[in-house]
């Protein structure tokens, strides 16, 4: 066990890493597969770009992994920029018109969360089940998108710079050559401080991305449309403002022939839960923490008192948050003041719930020790005939990576100021942003996401500000609230933690289908206009009933029968470290 003072730090900087508390702690699935030295791939096809990009894939949906829909074609594998430079990449047909429906982007966030973990427990073609076995979705984003899942940055998931034999650290994540402990498996080798910020791995993702549009005319021909989108999540909300803002701009520069590149049209961003601007959300921990729509009072009035404190005092969270921001982040002493400001606001704004409220990181209704979403997944990426499908020679030790994700917290990307003046920059150039948040997750709450949106400085914000609350239906039911004005909405999704396709997945697919398609969010009931503006009530008002937790002995039965780890063992109550990752 480590100190209490060591382990609220961790509890509080790590649990954005790997979204959820249930993956990192292993809950709610089977024994953990035995490692293995993975096969070299068999029947894997390589195509080269006009660009010079070599693309290595598999088509897994013929093998019959995930996507089995007939006639819906999958292809996986590794993007090669260079020879230390490979992604890997799981892009999936529209089941409904490959070729005239857009291109969507989708990202996990952490730092270091593997895209996979949108794919199996929320918006892909397929989940996962005890038995291990595939199941399709039928809410899945590719009912009407094609999908394009990455694992960024590298080191992600299957992505690797380069790779080898040897074991996982059960402490700390980390790779381990075998002069130290053997050989288990085999392992992405990563220098997590090449991509140690937002803004650097947005310029690895265009690459990236640029790499596979080259390719896709030789990888899959009927898919002619161009139209992009991305929807990303959690620490995602740093991903999609600064990556879509980068991608937006070097996208000009191909439309005005200063760059080449395949020309995008860059349509709608959109954000699950995310933690946009530090300097807005801290104060909301908690307020979310005590006086959310749920009727739960997580902490006491001490604690409460505590975290006010801590936010607002001198040289404080805030304080802290706007020393970071006159800094010009660039150097490793600017850098050292981000990370301690974003200590400060963790630990001591944030973390005190995870410390005192015994509730759930993800979903406050649950317990601490959360079973949900399953991430049966991470056991099924291991299986040999997967991995022989999906392309891939490594073993999937964990849905995040720890190295990423210590690695951003030494630069303090966390509470960088440029992810708002970048949703700025979008809504000023006409690019459609919609914002989507589940009530009752903790970590990215609904309130702090609220706050951004009203926060937003840009052309229509004050028309945004005053447009109402309009209730969110799906054939007749209410699934939430939305105000919206033009082309920037805010959707505060009822019943669901942080992964709002898992909870509500016909609310999350009907936002993603109405935003990308330019209806009106409330009721899709016509095309949006540039000056709409949602009637309603001038705040989000509904409550639901308060939800106890489970009694302690049941609790504890739960907690006992789910001890073993997807992730090899790496159970983070046995080595004091409860990893709280923003997915």
């Amino acid at each position: 066990m480590l100190p209490q003072v060591m382990r609220s730090a961790f509890v509080a900087a790590s649990l954005l890493l790997s979204i959820d508390a249930a993956s990192a702690l292993g809950y709610g699935k089977p024994k953990a597969m035995p490692r293995q030295l993975p096969k070299e791939p068999t029947g894997v096809k390589t195509l080269t770009t006009p660009n010079n990009v070599t693309i290595r894939y598999s088509e897994p949906g013929k093998a019959g992994v995930c996507e089995t829909t007939p006639g819906v074609n999958s292809y996986s594998g590794y993007i090669d920029l260079a020879k230390d430079m490979h992604m890997f990449f799981w892009y999936f047909e529209s089941r409904n018109a490959p070729s005239t429906d857009p291109i969507t982007l989708w990202l996990n966030g952490g730092p270091g969360s593997d895209s996979l973990i949108g794919l199996f427990q929320e918006l892909g073609p397929c989940n996962v089940t005890e038995d291990l076995k595939t199941m399709l979705n039928p809410y899945a984003f590719n009912e009407i998108s094609n999908m394009l899942f990455l694992s960024q940055p590298y080191g992600t998931g299957f992505s690797y710079e380069t790779e080898g034999p040897g074991t996982i650290n059960q402490y700390n994540g980390d790779y381990e050559d075998p002069s130290f402990g053997g050989v288990d498996g085999r392992y992405p080798i990563i220098n997590a401080t090449e991509y140690d910020t937002t803004d650097l791995s947005a310029v690895a993702a265009w690459e990236v991305l640029q790499g596979f549009l080259g390719g896709l005319p030789q990888l899959d021909e009927q898919v002619k449309s161009r139209e992009f989108n991305l929807w990303t999540e959690s620490y995602g909300g740093h991903y999609g403002p600064a990556f879509f803002n980068y991608f937006y701009d070097q996208n000009q520069g191909i439309q005005n022939g200063s760059s080449n590149g395949t020309l995008l049209n860059m349509n709608t961003l959109g954000i699950f839960n995310g933690i946009i601007d530090e300097a807005t959300q801290a104060q909301y921990y908690p307020e979310m923490a005590v006086n959310n729509t749920y009727g739960i009072k997580a902490v006491n009035d001490t604690v409460y008192s505590y975290m006010k404190f801590a936010c607002f005092m001198a040289n404080g969270c805030l304080d802290q948050v706007e020393a970071c921001r006159q800094s010009n982040r660039t150097s490793q002493a600017d850098q050292a003041i981000c990370s301690e400001a974003q200590s400060m606001c963790r630990d001591n704004v944030e973390g005190p719930y995870y410390e005192y409220g015994g509730r759930g990181v993800y979903d406050i209704r649950h317990p601490y020790d959360d079973p949900t979403p399953p991430t049966y997944f991470v056991d099924y990426l291991n299986q040999p005939e997967v991995q022989n499908a999906l392309g891939v020679d490594l073993n999937y030790t964990q849905d995040a990576n720890n190295e990423i994700y210590f690695a951003f917290q030494q630069t303090g990307d966390f509470v960088f100021p440029n992810f708002l003046e970048d949703l700025e920059h979008l809504l000023n150039n006409s690019v459609r942003v919609a914002l989507v948040y589940g009530d009752a997750d903790y970590i990215c709450n609904w309130f702090g996401g609220e706050a951004v949106s009203l926060a937003v400085n840009y052309t229509h914000s004050d028309e945004f500000r005053a447009a109402d609350y309009a209730p969110f239906v799906v054939d007749g039911v209410e699934y939430g609230e939305v105000r919206q004005y033009g082309n920037f909405s805010f959707t505060r999704m009822y019943e669901s933690g942080h992964e709002v396709p898992y909870y509500q997945p016909i609310g999350a697919l009907q936002t993603f289908n109405r935003s990308i398609n330019h209806f009106i969010l409330a009721d899709g009931s016509e095309t949006v206009t540039a000056n709409y503006s949602s009637p309603g009530l001038p705040n989000a008002t509904h409550t639901e009933s308060f939800v106890a937790l489970p009694s302690s002995t049941s609790s504890a039965a739960a907690s006992g029968s789910a001890s073993a780890s997807a992730t090899g063992g790496q159970n983070s109550t046995e080595t004091g470290q409860a990893k709280k990752f923003l997915s």
